[in-house]
């Protein structure tokens, strides 16, 4: 039986596989570019232990979003002029469609993943986050539904492909890791910041921003070291600028779904893509920092102290910032246990539901 071939071909009969069929009868995007962030906080629900809440999500979430439109598979001597072009997204779904079906979705994902790393910033980092969701549901149980997510994600990756200025460690200066990368960045001064949609905002950045990413020194770290320093770093700046948590949670969020991916690429590539997620992260912070703000917040605190009523706080939400945020805190204190995590957690548990300090769009 070929890898296509396996599983229960349409099995419906999981919360998640029935609403990763509604979400994938939506658009991409919706309100003018903004990700369409369903099918990832299914999974992450599916993650954090609650099922259940699946449908709840699927009726607060599926009715903001435009059908699905229909494209035609872009031929393969196009598809590197075309990426990047939004306009093009159908195309891509229907390319995507089309592999998927024609191919082992692992094989699929292993060509695919080295060619998209160097524009992981497509929609504010989604296609990455749809495309390690994806990975993670179709590992789990390999349905057609799922390897169709799979695909969905890697059409939206395509499409929305965004290389930010400078490639990560291109001139490393001796020493300037992830920590001293974070902490010399020279952010935007508000009076030059663009509003709007992150992969607009972004587009401010120079050549003082592109020669910083290149300084930086990825030196014998291991790559996961890399995506925990990444996460650890965003945790804390996160927590220290209320006001923008929204572009925050996508500093923590991007990294960290190279956990769930990184096994398809090889050793050398996992090093790279820890660098184009530092970029991803640097940039966010770039464009939304302000002044830190002291924390005092009690109910943050208690909350902190147990993860299990962390998970059902922000499952109970159904808001997607806060589901996606906390499973992948969770995700990483699981990895290597530090309380920044439980805090950063517990703060998206809280505040996000309330949409207090959204600070940004994406």
């Amino acid at each position: 039986m070929s890898e296509r071939d396996a599983g229960p071909e349409d099995a419906l009969d999981t919360d998640l596989d029935q609403a990763l069929l509604r979400f994938q009868q939506t658009d991409l995007e919706w309100g003018g570019g903004l990700a369409n962030h369903g099918p990832m906080a299914a999974e992450a629900l599916t993650a954090l232990g609650h099922p259940s809440l699946i449908q709840g999500l699927v009726d607060v979430y599926a009715a903001r979003m435009p059908p699905l439109r229909s494209g035609q598979p872009i031929p393969r001597a196009e598809r590197a002029s075309a990426l990047g072009d939004a306009k093009r997204l159908p195309d891509w779904v229907a390319t995507y469609d089309l592999e998927i079906a024609q191919r082992p979705w692992r094989e699929l994902l292993r060509d695919e993943l080295p060619r998209l790393i160097p524009g992981l910033f497509a929609g504010a980092a989604h296609g990455l986050l749809r495309v390690a969701h994806g990975v993670r549901a179709v590992e789990a149980r390999d349905t057609k539904v799922r390897r169709r997510e799979l695909a969905l994600g890697l059409a939206y990756w395509a499409g929305r492909y965004q290389e930010l200025p400078g490639t990560p460690g291109a001139r490393p200066r001796a020493g300037q890791g992830v920590a001293e990368t974070f902490a010399g960045l020279q952010v935007v001064p508000p009076d030059r910041r663009k509003p709007g949609l992150f992969f607009d905002a972004v587009r401010v950045l120079d050549a003082d921003f592109a020669a910083w990413v290149e300084a930086f020194d990825a030196g014998d770290r291991a790559p996961e070291d890399g995506v925990h320093e990444i996460c650890r770093a965003s945790a804390q700046l996160y927590l220290a600028n209320p006001g923008a948590r929204i572009a925050y949670v996508h500093c923590l969020t991007a990294p960290s779904a190279l956990r769930l991916i990184g096994h398809y690429l090889e050793p050398s590539e996992r090093g790279v893509a820890v660098g184009y997620a530092l970029q991803a992260a640097l940039a966010l912070d770039a464009v939304s920092a302000g002044e830190p703000v002291d924390r005092d917040d009690p109910e943050v605190d208690r909350l902190a102290a147990s993860p299990v009523e962390i998970r059902y706080r922000a499952a109970c939400s159904v808001e997607e910032h806060a589901v996606k945020m906390t499973e992948a805190c969770l995700r990483e204190y699981a990895a290597q246990p530090d309380p920044i995590f439980l805090q950063a957690a517990a703060d998206a548990a809280v505040h996000l539901d309330s949409g207090a300090g959204r600070g940004g769009k994406c």
